[in-house]
C-alpha cells in the first residue's frame, strides 16, 4: 500500500468528513433511550413483582384455605404470602374476609362444597378471586396488577408433562426433536364398543 494514499484524518476537508445522517442520528437516539429505561425500572412501579416483598409474613389462614379452595395440598408457601400480601394491597376489603373464609373451610374441606358454602353468604366472589389468583399467579388486573408467579402458576400443570410456560425451555439443545410424551386414549363407553356401524 502506498503512503500516499493514507492520509490522516485530521487533513481532511470538512465535506470530506464522515458524516452522520438526521435518520441514523433519531434511531441511534431512539435505541440510547429504550436501553437507558430498560436498565432503570421503576422500583415503585405497580405491576413490579419487586414490590412484594420477597420475605413477606406468612398468613396461616389464607394458606389453608387456599389448600382448600384449589384441592392442591402442595402449594408454595411463600407464594401464599406473596398472594396474601398482594390482596391486602390491592382488595384490602377482601382480604378482610379471609379469615371467615378459613373458617368456613374447616367445616367444608371440600372445594365445590366450600365455594356452595361461600355463596350462600354471599363471598362466592372472594373464594373465587382466590382460585383465579392461584391459577394465574396475578392478583388484579391491568397496570395495577401484582405477578406472584409464573411457571408455578396453577395452570400450567395440567400439560406440564408435555408443555412447559410460554418463553421456558422443556431441555438442552434441540429438545423439540424428541418425541413427545405419549397421551392415554380415551377409552370408548360400553355402549357405543359393540355397537356395529352401518
Amino acid at each position: 500500500m502506498s503512503l500516499e494514499i493514507m492520509e490522516p484524518v485530521a487533513t481532511l476537508s470538512k465535506s470530506e468528513a464522515p458524516r452522520m445522517s438526521r435518520r441514523a442520528f433519531a434511531a441511534g437516539t431512539a435505541v440510547s433511550l429504550m436501553l437507558a429505561a430498560c436498565h432503570a425500572p421503576d422500583p415503585s412501579s405497580a405491576n413490579s413483582v419487586m414490590d412484594l416483598d420477597a420475605s413477606a409474613p406468612e398468613d396461616p389462614a389464607f394458606f389453608a384455605l387456599s389448600k382448600i379452595v384449589t384441592g392442591h395440598f402442595d402449594l408454595d408457601p411463600l407464594i401464599a404470602a406473596r398472594t396474601s400480601q398482594a390482596f391486602h394491597q390491592l382488595f384490602p376489603e377482601m382480604a378482610g374476609r379471609f379469615g371467615a373464609l378459613s373458617a368456613l373451610a374447616t367445616k367444608n374441606p371440600d372445594p365445590q362444597k366450600l365455594l356452595d358454602a361461600a355463596q350462600a353468604i354471599g363471598q362466592g366472589e372472594t373464594l373465587l378471586a382466590i382460585v383465579a389468583a392461584w391459577y394465574t399467579g396475578t392478583v388484579g388486573t391491568g397496570l395495577t396488577a401484582k405477578a406472584m408467579a409464573y411457571a408455578d402458576a396453577l395452570m400450567n400443570r395440567p400439560v406440564a408433562d408435555g408443555l412447559f410456560p410460554p418463553t421456558y425451555q422443556l431441555g438442552g439443545p434441540a429438545w423439540w426433536t424428541a418425541a413427545p410424551p405419549a397421551v392415554d386414549a380415551p377409552t370408548a363407553p360400553a355402549q357405543l364398543a359393540g355397537h356395529d356401524h352401518k
